[in-house]
Formats: structure tokens, C-alpha cells, sequence
């Protein structure tokens, strides 16, 4: 059965099935191109606009390459997007794709040229050539063309891409965090020293903050009447935009990425006497600086890596204190939603497949109250 006007008719599967002319082969023959549908109408309305696309006098496809397309993906995602973030994306996207994709037309990038394009990144994607990028990198680049595709077919620059675009497994890894003797042997070692290193690690195996947290927090954030810290900023990296600053990227003192970041945390008794103590000397001012001026998460870092040298515990990155804190309240019977609100978590559901973990000793537990 055939719709009047339209080449459109249903096929054996049961679908139906809309042709129309996009060419002639080199031998004369026309050149055919289809769309289909669950019934008749949906088929006509995917004819009828695949035609008009088709039949523009000047397609857009070809006036545009990809890298058109990244950059108005990159403008239209601005404004949801966190200085951090976009400084993020957009060095993925300069290093990256659009070395590899953008200067193809978007009626040459099919999902074998995209999936392609990401399965040599895995192999030997760096940038100094010393292998291939991470799974997790790789599968963020996916779901960055992914959007800009998604784009590019929501204001009919081009039409679907045919097939799934390939997102690399990322494994889960093993969750890094300090031992108790561990923790006992750092604390023993920072409890007399009287420095701003010292505090903002007992912040963090204390308050569960983050780096960027833990550097931007000021005095005025710390309420000791109330017992109470505030977390309203984060440090993060930015691009320049200025053209004539000495860098390409600079530090600014960020909201937090997400509304759950902006949180209350109420001090602990351990951590109470650190706080007291400290802001005798500091009373304005950011916590982790002597000065007006935040300090660098990059130059703070470091400097806990050395301090873990001259107490002699293994190297862990600073993010490895923060484990700590949620794994020990976890041992210790905090409720999740109570620990997830601590942490700035979205949801719980982040909380519990992060740290929520059953030992076999649990489950062990567990299964002996069948016993009982």
C-alpha cells in the first residue's frame, strides 16, 4: 500500500518505509535514500522532513564541519556549565576531537568514523605519544561529540547519525583510603604542628572536604559559636579570556558545582580544638593562607605530599582523605542520607556505590541470623 504523492509503502517486517531521490550513480541510475516508520504517518513525517532537508538549495550540512558545530555546542552549554567544567571540555575539545574530527563536514561523520576516531584515542590518544588515553577520558570525549551531534540533528544541520556511538567501559577502581594506623601516625604527627597544612588535613579526615573546598574556605565560613562550617566556595581553574594575560588559564574563587556542594557541616569535637587554636593567630582571611589570597590546590597538594614523606606514609593524592572520612563513618554507623548531605552529594545513590561496601565478614553476619 502507497501513499499518494509520496513513494512511501510497507514492507514485509510489518514497518513502513518512505524513498526519496538523492542522486544519480555514475552509470545514470537514480540514487535512492529512505526513512521508515511504526505506520504510515510516522514514515511520512520523517519523508517529508528528510526531503525538505534534502532539497535546501544551499544545505547546511555542507556549509558546515564539525568544529563549527563544537564550538556552538561549547557557547549553548555555558551558562549550566561551571568555570572548572567548561575549562574542562573545551581543552578535551581543542587537544583532541577537533584535531581528529573537526574539519570533517557533518555529511562525512557516520558512527564508524566517530567510533574509529575514539578507538585510536584509547590506543595512542596522548598527546606526547607514549600510549593511549584512559577510559574514562575517552568515554567523556564520546558523550561531549555525542551532545554536539545531538546538536547539530536538533537544528536540522544534519540527520541522525544510523548506528550507537561507542562509550569505552570504565572499570571501577579500587577505593584509596588511609588505614587506621595510617590515620593514628598522620594525626600523632600533625596534632603539635602548629600550620595551616596541618589544619586543612584534619578538615578534610574530619569535615570530608574537597581540595577546592578546603583551600577556598575562609574564616567567615567557620562559625565556632554555632559549631558549624559553611561551604559556599570552591577554588577552580579557569581560561583566560583576557588576551593579554600572561597564562592561558587562572585561578577564581567558584561557587561549587553543584547545589549539594553548597552545604552546612557541623564541627566535630576532634576538630573543634584544631579550629579554636588556629584562628588565635588567623582570624581573617582564608584558613589555609597568611595572606588575603587563597591558596593554590596545586601548591597545597604538594605540600601534603611532603608532609607525608617526613611522617612516613605511603603517596596517596589529597582526594584520599576525603575517602577516609566517609569510609570511617561508614565503620562507624553514620546513616547514609546524613553522610551523603556531609559529603555534597547529589543523591544517595552516589553515596552508597561509592562507599557503602559489605566486607565478608558482614555478609558472613548476615547469613548466620539465618540461624537464629
Amino acid at each position: 500500500m502507497s501513499k499518494r504523492g509520496l513513494n512511501i509503502h510497507k514492507r514485509k517486517d510489518g514497518r513502513w518505509e518512505g524513498r526519496y531521490k538523492i542522486g544519480v550513480y555514475p552509470n545514470g541510475a537514480t540514487k535512492y535514500a529512505s526513512v521508515y516508520g511504526h505506520n504510515c504517518t510516522e514514515a511520512k513525517d520523517k519523508l517529508v522532513a528528510a526531503m525538505a532537508l534534502h532539497d535546501e538549495p544551499q544545505k547546511r550540512t555542507k556549509e558546515r564541519c564539525f568544529s563549527e558545530v563544537l564550538q556552538l555546542w561549547l557557547s549553548n552549554n555555558r551558562l549550566r556549565q561551571k568555570g572548572a567544567t567548561e575549562h574542562k571540555y573545551r581543552t578535551m575539545i581543542e587537544k583532541h576531537i577537533e584535531p581528529g574530527l573537526g574539519s570533517l563536514r557533518l555529511s562525512q561523520i557516520t558512527a564508524i568514523t566517530i567510533n574509529s576516531f575514539l578507538d585510536e584515542k584509547l590506543k595512542s590518544g596522548r598527546i606526547d605519544k607514549k600510549g593511549g588515553l584512559s577510559a574514562s577520558y575517552v568515554r567523556s570525549m564520546s558523550l561531549i561529540i555525542q551532545s554536539a551531534m545531538q546538536l547539530a540533528v536538533d537544528e536540522q544541520f544534519c540527520l541522525p547519525l544510523k548506528s550507537t556511538i561507542y562509550k569505552p567501559t570504565v572499570g571501577k577502581k579500587r577505593l584509596e583510603i588511609l588505614s587506621k594506623e595510617e590515620q593514628e601516625r598522620l594525626e600523632v604527627y600533625i596534632i603539635n604542628r602548629d600550620d595551616t597544612v596541618s589544619l586543612g588535613i584534619m578538615i578534610s579526615l574530619y569535615a570530608g572536604l574537597r581540595i577546592g573546598e578546603v583551600c577556598a574556605l575562609s574564616w567567615e565560613d567557620i562559625d565556632l559559636k554555632s559549631k558549624v562550617i559553611h561551604i559556599r566556595h570552591t577554588v577552580s581553574r579557569v581560561r583566560n579570556t583576557n588576551p593579554k594575560a600572561g597564562s592561558q588559564t587562572s585561578l577564581i574563587l567558584d561557587t561549587p558545582k553543584t547545589t549539594a556542594s553548597v552545604r552546612d557541616i557541623p564541627i566535630s569535637s576532634v576538630l573543634m580544638p584544631h579550629l579554636i587554636e588556629m584562628k588565635r593567630d588567623y582570624s581573617f582571611g582564608f584558613v589555609l593562607s597568611d595572606t588575603l589570597s587563597f591558596i593554590s590546590p596545586r601548591t597545597y597538594e604538594y605540600r601534603f605530599h611532603r608532609l607525608l614523606d617526613d611522617c612516613g606514609i605511603k603517596q596517596v593524592n589529597y582526594h584520599t582523605l576525603r575517602h577516609t572520612f566517609a569510609t570511617r563513618c561508614i565503620e562507624a554507623g553514620v546513616d547514609v542520607k546524613s553522610l551523603s548531605e556531609i559529603l555534597g552529594h547529589a543523591n544517595v545513590g552516589v553515596t552508597l556505590n561509592t562507599y557503602v561496601h559489605s566486607s565478608m565478614d558482614m555478609k558472613r553476619q548476615q547469613l548466620e541470623k539465618l540461624n537464629a
